[in-house]
């Protein structure tokens, strides 16, 4: 896709793609477009202290940080590099130079599973809803969103009628424990997948949890409080206890 910002703004081309195991999606532009799409993610949530609490880091705060943190490091070259069109695999101080003296030969990428998209796209309207964002973000988010419901749809059609609701709002984002709630559904979406492919329709069952009102919802914001209150902490000061070799899952 290619997106006419502004007059005044870097243009923000991005592509989209299924990841090679169809685990998450990959993205892909220019150091610059992913430059603009960190400092558009951040002025959406961004105050003039900088600081935020445990509490705000479990919200959907911290979603979108953890989407920022991931976007900077990105442009960086910490994530996925291409020159001239082929993978960059090591590297060397030449490397480093030409990284930063002719960034316009270099393509950078980065993947995320699907449960972190599902996520991200339902904090970054959270932002939005609570923040004054620039105007220039609504093109890129209308943009995320088609590219998702596009490549949801490529993997079924048939299939895709359950987890769009996921896409469009039925992730209650003004969950105070939302980061916990992404990261539980992840780690169970990644060990799933040891054991084979997994269609749309168990990803929207797993994506219960997310949902307001639902008996998933309740019975994990249960578990929260009675794992809090047997450590004798805040909710969001607890962890998830999962094997480190999860997430090194090929998406």
């Amino acid at each position: 896709m290619k997106l006419s910002l502004c007059n005044n703004a870097p243009e923000v081309r991005l592509e989209f793609q299924n990841t090679k195991h169809k685990l998450g999606i990959q993205i892909w532009g220019d150091i610059d477009s992913f430059r603009e799409l960190y400092e558009l993610a951040s002025e959406c949530w961004i105050r003039d202290d900088c600081e935020t609490t445990r509490a705000e880091e479990c919200s959907y705060i911290g979603v979108i940080l953890y989407f920022c943190y991931t976007i900077r490091h990105t442009f960086m070259g910490d994530r996925f590099v291409k020159l001239d069109g082929k993978p960059v695999k090591e590297w060397s101080d030449d490397m480093m130079r030409l990284f930063e003296d002719e960034p316009e030969r270099f393509m950078v990428g980065v993947d995320f599973t699907w449960p972190h998209v599902l996520f991200i796209i339902a904090s970054w309207w959270e932002c939005i809803k609570r923040h004054e964002c620039p105007v220039r973000v609504l093109p890129i988010m209308r943009q995320f969103t088609e590219n998702i419901e596009s490549l949801l749809q490529e993997r079924s059609k048939t299939q895709y009628p359950s987890i769009e609701p996921y896409i469009n709002g039925a992730i209650y984002a003004a969950n105070p424990y939302l980061m916990h709630t992404m990261e539980h559904i992840n780690v169970e979406y990644l060990f799933t997948s040891k054991f084979g492919k997994i269609s749309l329709r168990s990803l929207a069952d797993m994506m219960r949890r997310s949902a307001f009102g639902t008996w998933e919802y309740e019975d994990y914001l249960t578990t929260l409080k009675k794992h809090a209150k047997k450590l004798g902490c805040q909710i969001e000061d607890l962890k998830e206890q999962v094997d480190d070799k999860i997430y090194d899952t090929e998406l």
